[in-house]
């Protein structure tokens, strides 16, 4: 499976998103992701899209949300914490917020 993308790509994005890309190579990061695994968890790029500039850093009062199949991109206050799950963690300003969340369905 590939995890590295090719230089032109790289090139296209924000400098904040190509230090996550450059990173995903490097051995302490590759070690966090072996030890996340013990816990079925991985790590992810939190990013949005946008018309204008394609993929740019999810701003820190954004969350990614999904519902019924369809992504979109929230401020975090609109979250019902009853009815959805977090499934994307971040660290900002000293703390672990959520970054994603998916709607729960029974």
């Amino acid at each position: 499976m590939k995890t590295k993308i090719d230089d032109k790509t790289l090139n296209n994005l924000p400098e904040s998103l190509q230090i996550a890309q450059k990173a995903i190579e490097t051995g302490e990061v590759q070690e966090i992701i072996k030890q996340l695994a013990k816990y079925n968890l991985g790590v992810c790029m939190p990013h949005m899209h946008t018309e204008n500039k394609g993929f740019v850093e999810l701003p820190k009062d954004m969350i990614q949300v999904e519902r019924k199949l369809v992504t979109s991109f929230v401020h975090s206050s609109e979250v019902d914490d009853q009815t959805m799950i977090p499934v994307v963690w971040r660290y900002i300003d000293g703390v672990v917020v959520s970054a994603s969340s998916c709607r729960h369905c029974q």
